[in-house]
């Protein structure tokens, strides 16, 4: 566009810059929802091109995309809108039976043994864990680019972190974004059995408490299914977006008290 703004310049008379430029902004718009196959994908695309930001962030958050860099080329992020969504509705959670016998029993371990759940308290680690890869995978999505936007996220009290301890020890949690009565949760870690599940556990518990409107999560097909997450529509998933972004909740600094 700045080649052609120029080319526009040093030819075309003054008074009809302004009208050529919208003619060919028109014609090259018209072009990248061809290409695209639609406007609302010309216009991820567009968003993709620039430069990732805690603004950019919170931007695709707030339309309810999930910005996420292109792992071979991390100055490209891709806007993923899927269809359906996976929520796990906040309002209505329960914790399963396997885990509240885990946490009856968690109770009764010697101190050293017990687990401990903390709000905000290594947010950074936490997600330096979560973005170890894991298995055979030798990449990850979390690029050190989104984990520098991240921690600013977390600096102005937008990111949080659940984290879980033993001994002290950081050995789980879970991290996300919270704007106004919406959570996005992004990832989750643990280097001992139930520990990413217990700060899970936690933050719903926390978010239910906090009354917040919507969380979203991965896949209802996923391992999530057992925090009672659910498939829903894009356009619905969109209707409830627009009343969790505009009802006027707080994150707050507690962690629940589990009744168990």
């Amino acid at each position: 566009m700045g080649v052609l703004r120029k080319i526009v310049s040093s030819v075309i008379p003054a008074k009809y810059k302004g009208s050529t430029m919208k003619l060919f902004q028109k014609i090259l718009h018209n072009g990248l929802i061809t290409v695209s196959g639609g406007a609302e994908e010309a216009l991820f695309w567009a968003h993709a091109q620039a430069k990732l930001t805690p603004y950019t962030l919170i931007q695709g958050f707030l339309q309810g995309t999930f910005p996420m860099p292109q792992v071979d080329n991390n100055d490209i992020f891709i806007w993923f809108d899927p269809d359906p969504r996976g929520i796990i509705p906040v309002a209505d959670f329960k914790i399963r039976k396997e885990l509240l016998t885990f946490l009856k029993k968690n109770r009764l371990q010697e101190a050293h043994k017990r687990f401990e759940v903390k709000l905000n308290t290594n947010f950074e680690q936490t997600v330096r864990n979560c973005a170890t890869p894991r298995g055979d995978k030798t990449t990850t999505w979390i690029t050190p680019e989104y984990m520098k936007v991240m921690l600013e996220l977390h600096e102005m009290g937008i990111a949080h972190s659940v984290e879980t301890y033993q001994n002290d020890k950081l050995i789980g949690g879970a991290f996300g974004v919270s704007l106004n009565g919406y959570f996005v949760s992004l990832s989750v870690f643990r280097t001992i059995d139930n520990a990413g599940k217990v700060a899970i556990c936690y933050l719903l518990n926390k978010l239910k408490e906090d009354g917040f409107k919507l969380h979203i999560s991965g896949a209802a097909d996923s391992w999530l299914t057992q925090f009672g997450a659910v498939n829903i529509s894009k356009e619905d998933f969109k209707k409830e977006l627009i009343k969790a972004i505009t009802s006027p909740i707080i994150f707050s600094p507690q962690i629940p008290e589990l009744t168990i």
